[in-house]
């Protein structure tokens, strides 16, 4: 019964992130994209989306300069969504166990409600730098582009 009851948890938690990533994007969208790591008490996280209008892919790192009325605090959005993923990650354990817990998370949210997750159990290679890069060509299928130009919406 407890097992039950932690796939709830974990589907309640799957669906809260999916619901706030979507709250927090200013404009219409293509595509959003999370990722989280987590180990027993730490997690990170970094998001991006793809701009329904323009293509643009804006990721985390560049919503102030981009969007002028952004309705959230960047560290009151970082904070949430690290601990979504620290309660996601934890559910994970209490319900299969430490040793079969992800560490890796990609989330994959499409407007028509859709959601794509794949979990793995280590993180990609490298030093930080070439991680992001990892995690950005994995969802965007490119390399990391620079920060869209001017404010939303662009004319790039």
């Amino acid at each position: 019964m407890e097992k039950l009851e932690n796939m709830e948890k974990i589907e309640a938690l799957q669906t809260e992130l999916g619901q706030f990533l979507v709250s927090i994007i200013p404009v219409p969208w293509k595509k959003i994209c999370f990722y989280a790591d987590a180990v027993p008490g730490s997690a990170s996280s970094w998001f991006a989306f793809v701009e329904q209008e323009t293509d643009v892919i804006c990721t985390q790192d560049f919503f102030g300069e981009r969007y002028e009325h952004y309705t959230f605090e960047e560290m009151e959005v970082f904070v949430k969504l690290l601990e979504i993923a620290g309660s996601l990650y934890n559910a994970y354990v209490e319900t299969f166990g430490q040793e079969k817990a992800w560490r890796t998370m990609y989330y994959t949210l499409l407007p028509d409600g859709s959601v794509h997750i794949d979990f793995e159990f280590e993180l990609p290679p490298g030093n930080l730098v070439e991680q992001g890069d990892a995690v950005y060509k994995r969802f965007f299928n490119c390399e990391r582009k620079k920060s869209p130009k001017g404010k939303y919406p662009a004319t790039e």
